[in-house]
């Protein structure tokens, strides 16, 4: 396990400036995070918060929000405000979020390159955040990558392509949908409709988001209900599939079938793909606030959810990707990896890993998210 280090002058020098003066040792760290998936809640309120307090004399608050943007909507007035007290001493950032954040000028830094877990990510993890460079605003954390699911006794073979299966949903009518965006994992399925084109740079936008759109025209008639409506939620859509409505649900979390297999709200015999050419995949983030009320104890935080034997942890718990890169891990460290569980319906690493596709620039996201509303929802 990556010991923490005691000396913060050394590790932290922005943060040296920052906290000179604090006589008093604060115990409390707050973490605003994404509260939408339960098996993660557990684990937080737990054995995270266990942790915390035994090792370290941490209490851990958990600020729950069901979409991290209304945090970063909350810093960027409270900056604008001049207020230095703020609510959370960590939040767990991405995408156009991070982009946003950084923007304002709302979060601290630079310090995720000083971290000692650091160098055990892919170099690529540390650089851009869906197109966006980090500058060490945010410490890499978890991996996450876009996986549909289908009920094998229902679909024997799953399309391997999005034209695959925009073909097979001409054939199924009303058995195919998506969710709608901005909704995360409905806004990565339009996503891969643009890829499809090569629009993940805004130079080529133009012409591949004209290509993209009208392919998702052309496949809105075929969708449940026509496409005059999509299901508002992963829940919604994870309902419909459990109904036998649709046959394919989708989510950018690759263990997902697993956990609604184990939870018996989908079939024994529910198993999950990315298509042949790649599915969309990215890293989630840890920044701290500008006006964080507990530098110390958000960076003790952020060490150890990117120790090997946090991620180890969490990977056991949500049967999710593990995050460092195999080429820099121990003998011992690959062994424990390798032997981590792994749910029926989820996809080996390696084949995830093969399959794996850089996102699009978070500017790009934002403009393609509009451009589908006016373009396919009210066309």
């Amino acid at each position: 396990m990556t010991r923490l280090r005691t000396r913060r002058q050394v590790l932290l020098a922005p943060l040296t400036t920052a906290v000179v003066g604090c006589t008093r040792r604060r115990t409390e760290v707050a973490f605003a995070m994404w509260s939408g998936d339960e098996a993660r809640n557990r684990h937080f309120r737990g054995p995270v918060a266990e942790t915390l307090r035994s090792r370290y004399g941490l209490e851990l608050r958990i600020l729950g929000y069901g979409d991290i943007a209304e945090f970063i909507s909350k810093l960027l007035s409270e900056k604008s405000a001049g207020s230095t007290a703020g609510s959370a001493d960590v939040v767990w950032i991405n995408g156009e979020n991070f982009r946003l954040a950084k923007q304002g000028g709302v979060l601290h830094g630079p310090f995720a390159d000083s971290l000692p877990g650091a160098a055990l990510y892919p170099a690529e993890a540390r650089r851009r955040d869906f197109g966006t460079p980090i500058n060490g605003l945010e410490a890499p954390w978890q991996k996450a990558q876009f996986v549909l699911g289908y009920d094998t006794a229902r679909v024997q073979e799953p399309p391997r392509s999005l034209d695959a299966l925009a073909a097979w949903a001409r054939s199924h009518p009303g058995r195919f949908t998506y969710i709608a965006p901005p909704d995360f994992t409905g806004s990565a399925f339009i996503r891969h409709a643009l890829l499809r084109f090569d629009g993940a740079t805004g130079s080529r936008y133009p012409e591949a988001s004209a290509k993209a759109l009208a392919f998702l025209r052309d496949l809105r008639p075929f969708l449940w209900r026509k496409g005059e409506t999509y299901p508002p939620s992963v829940r919604e859509q994870d309902r419909l599939f459990a109904n036998q409505e649709i046959d394919f649900a989708m989510s950018y979390g690759p263990a997902f079938a697993s956990e609604r297999m184990a939870r018996g709200e989908f079939p024994a015999t529910t198993r999950t793909f990315v298509f042949d050419e790649g599915t969309l995949s990215n890293y989630n983030y840890l920044a701290i606030p500008f006006n964080a009320p507990n530098l110390r104890g958000a960076l003790t935080f952020i060490e150890h959810l990117q120790s090997f034997d946090a991620l180890l942890d969490l990977s056991k718990a949500l049967k999710s990707p593990f995050p460092l890169d195999p080429d820099k891990l121990t003998a011992r460290q690959k062994t424990s990896v390798e032997a981590l569980p792994r749910g029926p319906a989820t996809l080996p690493d390696s084949i995830l890993a093969a399959h794996a596709l850089p996102e699009p620039d978070a500017e790009v996201l934002v403009r393609f998210e509009k451009d589908w509303q006016e373009q396919v929802a009210r066309g």
